[in-house]
């Protein structure tokens, strides 16, 4: 899978090929029929083409939005909220699009088969919606560049990023002591999510500290413009530096909560088992016989991995709710209505409290890695959200349906997880894709923490959200010469905001008594 990262890492050539090829389909204009009737431009394109359009903009438009967001947020501290009231409506309004584009992808990726036009009505409505995203953004960005007005402010900027790639250093340092720790406490598998955190997070350090030296080189050189995009990619480095040092943080801490939950878990699971033991061993319900087994079963390979050493609390709590569940759902016709309330609000607080946690790993690795992360996993991501969103809103009224809706989004975000580490581990960065050397940020192959910048999308995003450009000549290979590109001449300084790419990539805390608890406690001390 190619990211958007490597499309702006390809050099001019990339970007004049993929510009060009843009202004082409921009110049022949729409299409009308026989009777004057506008045609849809889509209509000749095959199923597999479509879902290649559809894909390669929902990660365009996804990515624009959260750089929209970053960027929104430097103008708020900056300006206030007045001044930028225009960019918010137009990032909600692209958001709204996004969430609508999400759930007809996920439609198109579930089992169920879908009819050839089932599938056009619904790609189509995911590009559409997916430019209209990407256009309600573009319509303010004039304004929002002018807002900035980062050439002008580029040495202040400069000297706040520098600042705080200090503050980054020494909190990588902390959080590298962390994970060591997280690490002799907790099995493998609990920390899949951040297990190389740590060297991402030096790796984007290190870019961070090649584009300051580049800006303050074009500053001291009078080129304000390149300065400005050296700036901006500065600001997104660091700003993924502490995506990833704070990860390990929330990972720990969400880690500590499902230890701590389990327990509880595991006391009230225990209840319902011999509850329901007893009632088979009184010749009743001997239908209960499958859950209770299922029970037992995940019950001893609780107490085993615990014996066994390190665990991984969120998935062994996974298995313990889900197997309580499966009981839960057994014994619901033998209690009353008000119990069998109880019971799933009891389990939906839980539930809710991993979804939570599932989603935000997920979108923090997504975030400091969406370069290399396709559409598939983000579309999981934000359906998960969307499931967790619906549960919330019903959760008071209606606790038994919330609670279906949560282990949804629970189950969503897990997909989403295991798509987006699938897509990195394949993804090939700079050295891979043959693309040239030298360029503005340094010399060639992943030096200078430019392979992490490529991982993290942040040359793309410096591209279309920074202050400037200067693109020199080149092949479509990607050989050519220019800013990010190879050994090829120069050319004067453009502004980024013309620049058009088609890219390539896209709690509640449950309640457990200390009369729940174990005498001894679960875990041994």
């Amino acid at each position: 899978m190619i990211g958007a990262g490597v499309v702006a890492a390809g050099g001019v050539g990339t970007y004049l090929y993929f510009r060009n090829r843009r202004k082409k389909g921009q110049a022949s204009g729409t299409s009308y029929g026989p009777q004057g009737e506008q045609l849809d431009p889509l209509a000749s394109l095959s199923i597999p083409d479509l879902r290649r359009k559809a894909g390669s903009l929902l990660i365009e438009a996804d990515d624009t939005i959260k750089s929209s967001e970053q960027e929104l947020g430097f103008a708020q501290a900056q300006y206030g909220d007045a001044a930028v009231g225009n960019f918010t409506k137009a990032l909600l309004e692209a958001k709204n699009h996004m969430t609508e584009s999400f759930k007809l992808q996920q439609q198109l990726d579930d089992h169920i088969p879908d009819t050839e036009e089932q599938q056009r009505s619904w790609l189509g409505e995911i590009i559409r919606r997916s430019d209209a995203a990407l256009e309600s953004l573009r319509e303010q960005k004039a304004d929002f560049d002018s807002l900035r007005e980062l050439e002008k402010n580029a040495p202040q900027a400069l000297a706040t990023v520098a600042a705080g790639a200090n503050e980054a250093e020494a909190k990588i340092s902390s959080a590298e002591q962390s994970l060591n720790g997280l690490r002799e406490k907790y099995a493998d598998s609990a920390l899949g999510h951040v297990s190389d955190n740590i060297t991402q997070a030096k790796d984007r350090l290190a870019f961070v500290h090649n584009a300051t030296t580049t800006a303050q080189e074009k500053l001291a050189a009078g080129e304000s413009s390149l300065a400005a995009v050296a700036v901006r990619a500065a600001e997104e480095g660091l700003h993924q530096t502490n995506v990833l040092i704070d990860a390990i943080s929330k990972v720990a801490g969400n880690l500590d909560e499902a230890r701590n939950s389990l327990e509880g878990a595991v006391v009230e699971t225990s209840q319902d088992l011999a509850q329901a033991k007893a009632m088979i061993q009184s010749g009743e319900h001997p239908e209960l016989a499958g859950p209770v087994a299922g029970v037992e079963a995940a019950l001893a390979q609780v107490k085993a991995e615990i014996q066994g050493g390190k665990i991984d609390p969120i998935a062994t709590l996974d298995r313990v709710e889900k197997a309580h569940q499966a009981l839960d759902q057994s014994l619901s016709g033998i209690r009353d209505q008000q119990e069998q309330a109880r019971r799933a609000q009891a389990a939906l607080q839980q539930t809710i409290m991993a979804a939570q946690s599932q989603i935000s790993a997920t979108s923090d690795y997504i975030a400091a890695r969406r370069g290399g992360v396709g559409p598939e996993a983000r579309t999981r991501l934000a359906e998960a959200q969307r499931n967790l969103d619906y549960a919330l809103s019903i959760s008071r009224n209606d606790p038994v349906t919330a609670l279906t809706y949560a282990q949804q989004a629970q189950s969503l975000a897990a997909q989403a997880a295991q798509l987006a580490q699938s897509d990195v581990d394949q993804f090939g960065g700079f050295a891979n894709q043959g693309y040239g050397r030298g360029g503005m940020f340094g010399g060639g192959g992943s030096g200078g923490g430019l392979g992490g910048a490529i991982l993290g999308g942040i040359l793309i995003n410096s591209i279309l959200h920074g202050g400037g450009g200067g693109w020199g000549g080149g092949n479509n290979d990607g050989g050519g010469g220019g800013f990010f590109g190879g050994d090829g001449g120069g050319a004067e300084a453009s502004s980024a905001a013309t620049v058009e790419v088609e890219a390539t990539s896209a709690a509640a805390t449950p309640v457990v008594s200390n009369s729940q608890r174990l005498g001894g406690g679960l875990f041994p001390t």
